[in-house]
């Protein structure tokens, strides 16, 4: 049993964070941050040089008293993680299995998803509603007497923890130790002794600054009635959200208006210039053509060394960058975002075909969004998509950044798009199941047309012929040395710094 553990930095200052077999990991890391003082959103925990996941290693049972943890920072690129919610049987109308789920960046907060799920906003389900619940009750508990709408709030079950209090319903995901993968929510809700229209006014103040796709909920004045009127189970406030277009209010006549010519040639590809490429004919890859030659995994005596110095730099003590040299790194990467003018975007479909063309400055997430749909041919561009480019393509570390359908967001200055970008295309989850088959006829038709084969050039062939060099210093050396046995200078063999222990 677990009485305490220590928490260490990487300038080696300690926390000494007390705890219990009931109390978390995350809570651990949030107490060791705000001693230390940092933000425990780009820190995680590490243990005997092992990762700890705070997200299943929800308890303390596998650490012993006095346990050290390593503190360890985390890529400040939020990551994104699949967030399924379980509905109440009160508000699982139109919801598969009473579940409907989406994709949230990892610093998302528990209010903002459920307010994002009320809007319909996520989860392209209806509105509903989710954060602003009023129950009818009288204030005295009996059966006469004038009642009023006391507040309910939502409690999110999440693995064996319960949040409702706003302080729990405040932390974002990562804060949860949520940093990538699928996480399922259990919703319900619990009775407050709180009037509604007091909690209303305590969740805009609370709330303030985090809600960002929602306004904040809000309620109807509700005049004082007696008990008799109060025997409905509850009275529900409509959520505020502005209606979407693709949820008309009910009882308002849903209109199926096919998309016109204008509407698929918008002026988004209209004003660029771009290249279409067709899917590849050969279902081999081309990477998969080139000869097998055993020769090309030989290591060389360059690549020895070239090894032998980076495990030497790996193995010294780094020393970690000032907070002026952070700044100055960071206001040059910003100058260098500043002078890119244009950066070239090639959108990878699913059918393998690709469409290239150049972004600006100005440019958004949107942009790429409403480019991206303008291309699609008129059955596929209504439905639900999702863009997303390789973060440190070929490192060791490399991951997969969702791209945000936001105004806000810019493409170079925002997401660091320079030079040339892969962009990859998919179908979200909750797409009609047609474009998840494998289909040629994803483009318009128009773009169909003046696609072009991709030619992947290959580098020319290298033929390694036996070097001169060593037969003509090995013929002087024999005959100038002719009466010692092995006179010839010895050539190859493996230098004796690379030979493993006990070898000679």
């Amino acid at each position: 049993m677990s009485a305490h553990v220590v928490v260490i930095d990487a300038t080696a200052r300690r926390a000494t964070i007390k705890t219990n077999p009931a109390k978390h990991l995350s809570d651990i890391l949030q107490e060791a941050c705000s001693r230390l003082g940092y933000n425990s959103n780009q820190y995680g925990l590490k243990h005997n040089r092992k990762q700890l996941d705070l997200s299943l290693s929800f308890r303390l049972s596998g650490l012993s008293s006095g346990a050290k943890l390593e503190l360890v920072q985390l890529s400040r690129s939020p990551s994104v993680v699949t967030v399924a919610l379980q509905l109440p049987e009160s508000e699982a109308r139109g919801a598969p299995n009473s579940r409907i789920l989406d994709k949230f960046p990892s610093t998302t907060t528990l209010w903002l998803i459920l307010r994002k799920f009320e809007a319909g906003v996520a989860g392209s389900g209806p509105a509903r509603n989710l954060t602003a619940r009023g129950v009818p009750a009288t204030a005295s508990g009996t059966e006469s007497g004038s009642g009023r709408l006391f507040y309910e709030v939502p409690v999110l079950q999440i693995l064996e923890r319960e949040l409702s209090s706003f302080t729990d319903l405040q932390k974002s995901l990562a804060q949860l130790g949520f940093n990538n993968g699928n996480v399922l929510m259990r919703l319900s809700f619990r009775r407050t002794e709180e009037p509604l229209e007091e909690a209303m006014v305590k969740i805009g103040e609370y709330f303030k600054g985090f809600e960002d796709a929602a306004p904040a909920p809000t309620q109807q004045p509700v005049p004082a009635t007696s008990a008799e009127e109060t025997t409905e189970t509850a009275v529900q406030q409509p959520p505020t959200a502005q209606t979407d277009a693709s949820h008309p209010p009910p009882g308002a006549e849903e209109v199926a208006v096919p998309p016109s010519e204008a509407s698929i040639s918008s002026p988004t590809t209209s004003t660029r210039s771009i290249t279409v490429f067709s899917p590849p004919t050969d279902s081999t890859p081309s990477s998969a053509q080139i000869p097998y030659n055993e020769n090309d995994y030989i290591p060389s005596v360059e690549h020895a060394k070239s090894h032998q110095r980076l495990l030497s730099q790996s193995s010294r003590p780094q020393r970690l960058p000032t907070d002026a040299e952070i700044a100055a790194k960071a206001s040059a990467e910003e100058k260098r975002l500043s002078n890119i003018r244009e950066v070239d975007v090639k959108v990878r479909f699913p059918d393998q075909s690709q469409v290239v063309a150049k972004f600006g400055p100005s440019d958004t997430g949107s942009s790429l969004y409403d480019f991206v749909r303008s291309c699609l041919a008129p059955p596929f561009a209504s439905e639900k998509f999702l863009l997303s480019i390789f973060l440190n393509p070929g490192a060791s570390r490399a991951s997969i950044k969702a791209i945000s359908d936001s105004s806000q967001v810019l493409l170079i200055k925002d997401l660091g798009l320079a030079g040339r970008v892969l962009v990859n295309f998919s179908w979200a989850d909750s797409a009609a199941s047609f474009v998840h088959q494998r289909r040629d006829d994803l483009l318009r038709p128009e773009l169909r047309s003046q696609a072009r084969e991709m030619k992947v050039e290959q580098p020319p062939e290298v033929v390694d012929e036996p070097s001169s060099s060593a037969a003509q210093d090995s013929a002087p050396s024999s005959a100038h040395d002719g009466s010692k046995s092995g006179g010839a200078r010895k050539t190859g063999g493996v230098p004796k710094w690379l030979k493993l222990p006990g070898k000679k």
